[in-house]
């Protein structure tokens, strides 16, 4: 999970964008620091937990694709966690 505060303006823009880049997005609400921005927590699923320092490079991993070529969307904030997905489904799989 990797938060980060965008313009609410961008924000059906940049999600539609990242969900084509393997992301999945959840509205953490509006910025209450920011006006005018809300804060969108970007999520990638893993099958196997990372070691530690390998999730500070998701976290830039995440920022260049916001800040790169299609997407080019103002951002703030830092920070990223990982959290356990208990009973996810089973993958589709094709014969």
């Amino acid at each position: 999970m990797i938060p980060r505060s965008i313009p609410v303006d961008e924000a059906n823009r940049v999600q539609r964008e990242v969900w084509k880049r393997g992301y999945s997005t959840r509205s953490g609400g509006r910025d209450a620091a920011v006006p005018g921005h809300q804060v969108v927590e970007f999520l990638r699923m893993l099958d196997d937990l990372p070691d530690p320092g390998d999730v500070s490079g998701m976290e830039q991993d995440l920022e260049r694709v916001l800040s790169g070529g299609r997407i080019k969307a103002p951002f703030a904030g830092s920070g990223s966690w990982i959290e356990t997905v208990q009973g996810r489904p089973p993958r589709n799989r094709v014969a």
